[in-house]
């Protein structure tokens, strides 16, 4: 069976869009599925809007491909989650393992978070959707070694993890460390999140997709598990809607060749 990479969005890209106004982004632009955000687009625990949303993707033509909650694996209001996934159709959730970095963490609050996402995968299972950490910094999820942990401490069949490129240094070191980050996570990987930020004296900023040389080496590993997966731009330059055609096509004629 030939592996399906697929294209969508990460709807959190354009905050400042309504619901329709990205879904018909995402048509305009080719891309197949969303990721809906709970801070903005489908905040948690209302269902009229997630219902919403959820019948004007499907009848787009698009998909749901998960809900990107910012639950914190706190134990606080996942009930409400769980329920605003299942109105909007979403097969996965996005959660983030904890507030701390692991370098500012102990083994009680790895135990903590651990054990609440073992306690949320078992919650979800029966309904059909699958738990999914946050490849990200500030987590517990911030390195190839702590995600690793994390996930062998919580040790439950229905969580897995999203993977992005944490290291954003220009040259083929960043590709190397990042390459070696995704590979640790492939057993249990399930969306991965598509950018081209640098770290600058100003901060964080987002840059082209076809200037980022990584890309071809990430997507070259993923066809390798001959599994199929989403991969979802989040965050375009200046967080414009007119650079989206441009960055879909990157994307889409990387994961056409």
């Amino acid at each position: 069976m030939r592996v399906m990479l697929r294209p969508g969005l990460v709807s959190i890209t354009y905050r400042a869009l309504a619901p329709r106004e990205i879904i018909e982004l995402c048509q305009q632009t080719h891309l197949e599925g969303i990721e809906w955000g709970a801070d903005v687009h489908v905040p948690s625990g209302d269902e009229t809007i997630s219902r919403e949303v959820a019948q004007l993707t499907k009848e787009a033509g698009l998909e749901t491909v998960c809900y990107g909650s910012y639950y914190r694996c706190d134990g606080q209001g996942f009930e409400a989650v769980l329920d605003t996934a299942l109105h909007l159709g979403a097969p996965l959730i996005r959660v983030w393992a904890g507030d701390k970095g692991s370098a500012r963490s102990d083994e009680e609050n790895l135990k903590r978070v651990a054990d609440d996402l073992a306690r949320i995968s078992t919650l979800a299972a029966p309904h059909g959707i699958t738990i999914a950490t946050e490849y990200h910094g500030g987590t517990l999820t911030d390195t190839r070694e702590s995600c690793a942990r994390l996930h062998e401490e919580a040790s439950h069949p229905n969580l897995k993890t999203l993977w992005q490129p944490l290291r954003r240094a220009i040259g083929d070191a960043k590709t190397e460390e990042n390459s070696d980050d995704l590979r640790a996570v492939l057993s249990f990987l399930s969306n991965v999140h598509v950018y081209h930020w640098i770290e600058t004296s100003e901060g964080r900023k987002a840059l082209p997709l076809v200037q980022d040389a990584s890309w071809p080496h990430y997507i070259e590993i993923l066809r390798g598990i001959g599994q199929n997966r989403w991969l979802l731009l989040e965050f375009v330059p200046d967080n414009a809607p007119e650079i989206l055609p441009s960055e879909s096509a990157v994307l889409r004629n990387l994961l056409a060749e």
